[in-house]
C-alpha cells in the first residue's frame, strides 16, 4: 500500500513540472521578427481602394493613343485671292467623346472658317473642310494644331503641316476688286442722297465660287463696305455700299474670272433717283411714278367738283372738293416728325449687320421718311439719311 502511494506521488510531480501556473511568473516571450522588404513584395495586393487617396487616383487612367491628322483634296494650284478648301481628318483612336479645337499658324493667308464644323464619320474619327484665301504667292501654313479636350480638361493634341497648292500671281489691274471667282454678277444698283454733299450707292452682288468679304473697289470714297452676305463660298450674295461725293457719276471695278482666265470689268452709272429731299417720298421709281399719276387724278377730281359747284350750285360737290383738297395738303407734307431716343444706332442700310455711322448722344428731332417691319428711315438734323430700329423712334 505504501509503495502504491509513493508511485502516485511520483507521477503527479512529473506532470506538475510540465504545467505552467496561471498565477505564477510567466516565461519571457521571444522577440518579434522583422519582415524583410523582399517578403513584403511577395504579399498579394488588395483590390480594395485606399480611401485616404485623392478620388482622381482611384479611377482607372485612360491610356493615350496616337492622335493622327491627315489632309486631302488639296487643289494643285490657285490664284492669289482665290478661295480654296482642304479636307482635314482626325483619328483619335479612342472610343470617347471630345471637344475639338483647331488652331493654325499662318503667314500671308486668310483662314475663312476658323471655327469649322466637324463630322464624326466613324467612332473616334472626325472630318472637316477648311477654307482659305492666299494674299500673296509666298503664303504658307506652318502648322495646324488640333487639341482634344474632355470634360473641360486637356486630353491630347497633335499638329500637321499641310501641303498647300501652288499659288499663282495675277496681272496688275487698277480696278481689281480683289475677287477671283467663277462668276460675279451685279443684280441691282440703287443710288440716293445721303446728305447734301454725298450720295449712297448700293450694289447688290452675287458670286459663284468666290469670297465677297474680300470685295473692295480701289477708289477713294468717303466710306465703303460689304454687308448682309448670305450663302457659302460656292454661292454668295450681298450688298456693297458706297458713300461718294455727288460729283461721282460712275462706279468702275473688275474681277478675275476663273472660267475665262481673264479680268472682266463693270461700269455702273450713278443715277440719284430723287435729288430734292423735300420731295423724296419714295425711292422706288415705279412707286414714284404711281404717286405722280395719283396726284394728277386727285387734282382733276378737285377741279371737276369745283366746276359742279360753280355751275350746278351743288354743295355736295363743294364738300368733296374741300375733302380732296385737304387730303392733298396732308399728303404733300413729305415727312412726319419723330423723336430719336438717346444712344440710338443709325445704320446705312436696314440690316442687322449694317455699318453704324451715327449714335445719338441725346434725344433729338428727326424726319421720318418710311418704315418697314423692323426699321425706320429717318433724316437727321445734318440732312444725313439712315435707318434705325422702330423701337428707337417715338
Amino acid at each position: 500500500m505504501l509503495k502504491l502511494l509513493l508511485f502516485i506521488f511520483f507521477i503527479s510531480s512529473l506532470i506538475a513540472q510540465q504545467e505552467v501556473s496561471v498565477f505564477g511568473n510567466q516565461s519571457t516571450p521571444e522577440p518579434k521578427r522583422q519582415i524583410t522588404a523582399g517578403e513584403i513584395g511577395k504579399i498579394a495586393p488588395t483590390d480594395e481602394p485606399d480611401y485616404l487617396r485623392d478620388n482622381k487616383e482611384i479611377y482607372q487612367q485612360v491610356e493615350l493613343n496616337e492622335l493622327k491628322l491627315q489632309t486631302s483634296k488639296t487643289p494643285r494650284s490657285v490664284y492669289v485671292y482665290q478661295t480654296f478648301s482642304i479636307n482635314l481628318k482626325a483619328d483619335t483612336e479612342q472610343n470617347l467623346n471630345f471637344d475639338l479645337n483647331l488652331t493654325a499658324n499662318l503667314d500671308g493667308i486668310t483662314w475663312l472658317n476658323p471655327k469649322p464644323n466637324w463630322n464624326e464619320i466613324k467612332k473616334g474619327i472626325y472630318e472637316t473642310t477648311l477654307w482659305f484665301e492666299a494674299n500673296n504667292t509666298n503664303a504658307s501654313i506652318d502648322k495646324l494644331t488640333l487639341t482634344l479636350n474632355r470634360n473641360g480638361a486637356f486630353f491630347q493634341d497633335a499638329s500637321i503641316k499641310p501641303k498647300l497648292p501652288l499659288i499663282k500671281n495675277l496681272k496688275f489691274d487698277p480696278n481689281f476688286s480683289f475677287v477671283v471667282a467663277d462668276a460675279l454678277d451685279v443684280k441691282k444698283i440703287k443710288s440716293s442722297k445721303f446728305d447734301d454733299l454725298s450720295n449712297l450707292i448700293t450694289i447688290e452682288l452675287e458670286t459663284k465660287n468666290g469670297n465677297l468679304n474680300s470685295f473692295a473697289i480701289p477708289k477713294e470714297f468717303k466710306k465703303q463696305g460689304i454687308e448682309s452676305i448670305k450663302g457659302d463660298y460656292l454661292s454668295q450674295n450681298g450688298n456693297y455700299f458706297i458713300i461718294a461725293d455727288t460729283d461721282v457719276k460712275e462706279i468702275e471695278f473688275s474681277y478675275f474670272n476663273l472660267k475665262s482666265s481673264k479680268f472682266e470689268s463693270f461700269k455702273l452709272p450713278v443715277k440719284v433717283e430723287i435729288d430734292d429731299l423735300s420731295t423724296q417720298v419714295n425711292l422706288n421709281p415705279k412707286e414714284s411714278e404711281f404717286e405722280l399719276y395719283k396726284d394728277i387724278s386727285i387734282y382733276a377730281l378737285i377741279a371737276i367738283f369745283l366746276l359742279f359747284f360753280i355751275f350746278k350750285r351743288s354743295y355736295y360737290s363743294l364738300v368733296l372738293a374741300i375733302a380732296f383738297g385737304g387730303y392733298t395738303f396732308y399728303d404733300s407734307k413729305p415727312f412726319s416728325d419723330g423723336m430719336l431716343e438717346i444712344n440710338s444706332e443709325v445704320r446705312i442700310l436696314p440690316t442687322p449687320n449694317s455699318t453704324i455711322f451715327y449714335v445719338s448722344k441725346a434725344s433729338q428731332k428727326v424726319k421720318i421718311m418710311s418704315k418697314n417691319d423692323t426699321y425706320t428711315k429717318i433724316i437727321l438734323s445734318d440732312k444725313k439719311i439712315g435707318w434705325v430700329k422702330n423701337e428707337n423712334i417715338k
